[in-house]
């Protein structure tokens, strides 16, 4: 069964289906199967995925467990509930489409790598900011300090870019918030913190992806952004290095964020352009005409 939460989570922010349509000559129809990343939710990749479906593309975006509320949701999620979302989610797409592609955000993308590996059925694969470690090294510790400190409150380190992380991840959860008005201000400890067990599982999420970088051999193409602080781009670098596959590609844009597939982000009709381009490269079955 998808997952289903047991608190409240925005319209917006859920899981989707966004039916396609078969290709007039073959009667084939593609899908993509859409990974959020940490702390995200499918309320990212929406506009893409209708970009896409409007070309025909079938596209499915699960909401992952502990996700599309604040961060504290994520106490009790672990990497397997997300491998088993990630599987539930494929398991379903596949049953509508005949090739089925992955787009994969930030840590999603190691359960897109899992997804390909588990089934090899996976025509293609798209990573939008990959990650193979952590942005600050404290966080191999926290394995052990969530045994005794139960929350994080990022909001307090005084590194610049984790607070433009708290930030951007605010603004994300609700735009018209008043981010240095006083009365947010005295809000965001409680709003903004991480449980220590929701970082465990994402890095072991990151570590596991480390084992399956070097197997993942099916197309893929890869974005990052220059200015990413989540995910800096000698992450995808390291990635494209451990791939071996001779079907990969690697762009890094310049002056562009963790967010690049988002509307608010210059370069993104340009990467939807990309991805709309290699899904087309590589289906065997076609995508029927603009409709």
């Amino acid at each position: 069964m998808p997952f289903q939460p047991d608190y409240d989570v925005a319209e917006e922010r859920r899981a989707y289906t966004l039916p396609g349509r078969a290709d007039a000559s073959t009667g084939g129809r593609v899908g993509a199967l859409i990974l959020h990343g940490f702390m995200g939710s499918p309320l990212s990749s929406r506009p893409l995925a209708e970009y896409l479906n409007e070309r025909g593309i079938f596209a499915h975006c699960p909401l992952l467990p502990g996700h599309g509320h604040y961060p504290d949701k994520l106490k009790n999620a672990t990497r397997q509930d997300w491998l088993a979302e990630a599987e539930e989610a494929h398991d379903f797409a596949r049953r509508q489409v005949d090739e089925l592609f992955t787009i994969a955000h930030s840590m999603g993308n190691v359960l897109a790598a899992h997804v390909a590996l588990r089934f090899n059925d996976i025509r293609g694969t798209v990573m939008i900011a990959p990650v193979i470690d952590v942005p600050d090294n404290r966080l191999r510790y926290v394995k052990y300090a969530r045994f005794f400190l139960p929350w994080y409150y990022p909001h307090k380190s005084k590194r610049e870019s984790m607070q433009h992380l708290v930030r951007e991840r605010v603004l994300d959860f609700d735009p018209t918030i008043d981010y240095d008005s006083p009365e947010f201000q005295a809000v965001l400890p409680e709003v903004s913190r991480v449980p220590l067990a929701g970082m465990h599982a994402m890095v072991s999420t990151i570590g596991y992806g480390r084992k399956l970088w070097p197997r993942l051999d099916v197309p893929v193409r890869i974005f990052a952004g220059e200015d990413d602080f989540a995910a800096p781009p000698d992450n995808a670098r390291q990635i494209y290095d451990l791939l071996p596959g001779r079907d990969k590609q690697l762009k890094v844009f310049p002056n562009t964020g963790h967010e690049m597939m988002r509307p608010f982000e210059s370069i993104h009709q340009t990467l939807w352009e990309a991805i709309l381009a290699f899904i087309e490269e590589h289906t065997t079955v076609g995508l029927p005409q603009s409709g």
